[in-house]
């Protein structure tokens, strides 16, 4: 009997252990940037894959999220994090860009759209999101109800505002009509207007 229960007892570990070895590893993450304390990684977790900020400060590391991943692959371009100053204050820009591909019988569109993000890492505050699409589109549109003439659209698409930072830290969203610049006001630790947003289209000859 004791030779059968040591034989059962080997023969689970054997199993166990087999099964262990045969688990896979945790995926690693990808690394898209670093400066400073600061870098910018892919995780994966249960609930699906998120771009985050890995802050270190004396032994402990925070972690903000930057974007949730819905999309199964994630191939961002110019992907860029830098430190910057403003008001005395160091801060940090989050930047990148991503394809567009639209391609059917009706609609062929090529685009790209831009993320911005500012972040106050020491206080773990998002500043600023921005998100700027622009686009090239073609697309048939009929003419009837019955779809029997169509004639083909071809334009140029802007959504959002554009977004740009200036030397001295401040910073400019921008269409087609209007242009606002935004500055750093340290006694509130957020980005404030500065005057009444310009228009920038041009004025029509009378």
């Amino acid at each position: 009997m004791k030779k059968l229960f040591l034989f059962l007892v080997l023969f689970v570990s054997t199993i166990s252990f087999a099964q262990k070895s045969k688990a896979k590893p945790a995926p690693k993450n990808i690394i898209l940037a670093t400066v400073d304390n600061v870098s910018a990684e892919v995780i994966s977790e249960k609930s699906g894959k998120r771009v985050v900020l890995f802050v270190k400060n004396e032994g402990k590391i925070d972690t903000l999220e930057v974007k949730k991943l819905d999309k199964i692959t994630f191939k961002p371009t110019n992907f860029t994090l830098k430190s910057y100053m403003t008001q005395g204050k160091k801060l940090y820009h989050v930047s990148w860009k991503e394809e567009i591909k639209v391609d059917t019988k009706l609609k062929k569109e090529n685009g790209v759209l831009t993320e911005d993000q500012l972040w106050d890492v020491v206080a773990k505050t998002l500043l600023l999101g921005n998100i700027h699409k622009s686009s090239h589109i073609k697309e048939t549109v009929f003419l009837d109800t019955n779809k029997t003439a169509s004639h083909e659209v071809e334009k140029n698409r802007s959504e959002g505002f554009e977004f740009s930072l200036n030397a001295d830290g401040s910073f400019g969203l921008k269409t087609k009509t209007q242009n606002s610049i935004y500055v750093y006001n340290v006694t509130t630790s957020k980005y404030e207007i500065k005057g009444a947003p310009k228009s920038s289209g041009t004025k029509k000859k009378r």
